[in-house]
């Protein structure tokens, strides 16, 4: 394990995040609060929290990087699948 920048002839050149890791933060209320952080060189480059209605089924505020907003919903759906009902 570990990461692939310069090790993998796969992964993307260019000066991108190594890695974006998701948690959630909260989930009541019927709202979830998605944490996430993105990786540069072994360091956090940035982070936030995007909030996701259980009701609209959507997002309150997106992000500027339309790749990490999906990759944010398709955590969100992994979890709605494993917590359907808000705790």
């Amino acid at each position: 394990m570990g990461y692939a920048r310069d090790r993998c002839p796969r992964f993307p050149q260019g000066s991108g995040p190594d890695s974006v890791r998701f948690h959630i933060a909260r989930d009541a209320d019927q709202m979830i609060l998605v944490s996430f952080a993105i990786e540069k060189d072994h360091y956090p480059e940035s982070r936030g929290v995007l909030p996701f209605s259980r009701k609209a089924v959507a997002f309150l505020t997106g992000h500027p990087n339309p790749l990490l907003e999906a990759q944010a919903r398709a955590y969100v759906a992994g979890y709605l699948r494993r917590r359907p009902e808000s705790a």
